[in-house]
């Protein structure tokens, strides 16, 4: 009982100081990529330091900060393509069927032909011309048929403002698509599309992610959540 006891008051103090540390390393960062470096003045009507002032190099430690997170994001994909590799070296020689030893095998594949991309000019724009680009485009395509498709379906259900709306939209991106000068007005109006309304509602969504994740991680660091290995 007074293991078990210890045990929690331990786990309790970890969780306080290392949600005091996030929280200030958070802050600062906050700070110094708004602010740069924050000027402080103690009033002398303070104890001690009273009458003391300087600044607190915020900035600095923005930068610090963002460089470790770099880092440590370079060190994680490094491991994640490392476990690739071993896992799909595992699976090519011990796979349990020939179709997943043949998907191992050609990721392996596709992995050594990148890495030796790399070093030939003359590869890598072929890989990226000829084969990725015609890929993407196929992709595109198939998106663009699976939206008018949908729409449809939806019409077919209800029609709505908001439905309408979608149609529209796809429509004028699909018309702007389309080569020649007749069409220039629309295509002009799809440009403004993606500069405005999308890119708007792209960041929007990028900070609600960002909002999430941090308190998601707060959440974690005060023991509101457990975390995935818990």
């Amino acid at each position: 009982m007074r293991q078990s006891l210890n045990t929690s008051l331990t786990t309790r103090f970890v969780v306080i100081i290392t949600t005091t540390l996030v929280s200030i390393i958070g802050i600062m960062t906050l700070l110094g990529l708004i602010f740069g470096d924050v000027p402080y003045a103690v009033p002398e009507l303070v104890p001690v330091v009273g009458g003391t002032a300087g600044t607190i190099p915020t900035g600095l430690s923005a930068q610090v900060f963002i460089r470790l997170a770099v880092l440590v994001l370079a060190f994680s994909i490094i491991i994640g393509v490392v476990n690739l590799l071993l896992v799909n070296i595992q699976r090519t020689l011990h796979g349990p069927t020939i179709s997943s030893k043949l998907n191992s095998f050609v990721v392996l594949g596709a992995f050594l032909v990148g890495i030796f991309a790399t070093s030939n000019a003359e590869l890598s724009n072929f890989l990226l011309e000829d084969i990725q680009t015609p890929i993407e485009s196929a992709l595109a395509g198939l998106i663009f048929f699976a939206l008018v498709y949908g729409a449809f379906r939806m019409l077919k259900r209800q029609v709505t403002a908001s439905a309408i709306l979608f149609i529209v939209t796809v429509e004028i991106v699909l018309i702007a698509a389309l080569p020649g000068d007749a069409f220039r007005v629309v295509s002009q109006l799809a440009d403004w599309l993606f500069n405005v309304p999308v890119n708007a509602g792209a960041r929007g969504i990028l900070l609600g992610i960002a909002l999430a994740t941090l308190m998601t991680g707060l959440r974690v660091l005060i023991g509101q959540d457990r975390t995935y290995g818990e």
